[in-house]
């Protein structure tokens, strides 16, 4: 048995956006790599994308998991999340949708999708200080470099996280 599968293991996994397509591929994957305990949150907890039944899902094949209600882009959702238990690994596949052409955007719909996206993932950073991370994840998206036509706004976002991730 690998080093790498004795820590998912024995680790605790939080996927912000969990419910999306992405983060529950990604909690998928972890569970198949042999992760034994996932937390899949998302902006309205159980009540998106039937959270109950895919938690009663998760708990067939983990030891621990659960849906809970956490918006990332809030600083004290984050708290809270990190202090829920001892995390070793956060995957942040948060997103929002906000299709429009560059002269169309406005402060407002600029600030809605970097929340979610970018503001999220230091947030995310933030609120992990105390205790480092084994494992962090940030799922971002080619289209802040080769993005189609209408996602300004989603292009900056990722070019955003990017960065973030350079940095860290």
């Amino acid at each position: 048995e690998s080093s790498s599968s004795k820590a998912l293991a024995r680790g605790l996994f939080a996927i912000t956006g969990g419910l999306g397509g992405l983060g529950l591929r990604a909690a998928a994957l972890l569970v198949e790599c042999g992760a034994s305990r996932v937390l899949l949150t998302s902006r309205s907890g159980r009540v998106a994308r039937d959270g109950q039944g895919l938690e009663a899902q998760l708990q067939t094949m983990c030891t621990v998991s659960a849906v809970v209600a956490c918006d990332s882009a809030d600083t004290n959702d984050t708290t809270a999340l990190r202090s829920a238990g001892l995390l070793t690994g956060m995957l942040h596949a948060a997103g929002a949708g906000d299709r429009g052409f560059l002269a169309e955007l406005d402060a407002k719909r600029m600030q809605w999708m970097h929340a979610s996206k970018a503001f999220a993932a230091w947030y995310l950073q933030c609120a992990a200080t105390a205790v480092p991370l084994e494992t962090r994840v940030l799922f971002s998206s080619v289209g802040s470099g080769i993005g189609n036509v209408g996602q300004a706004n989603y292009a900056a976002a990722n070019a955003c996280l990017d960065a973030h991730a350079r940095s860290r």
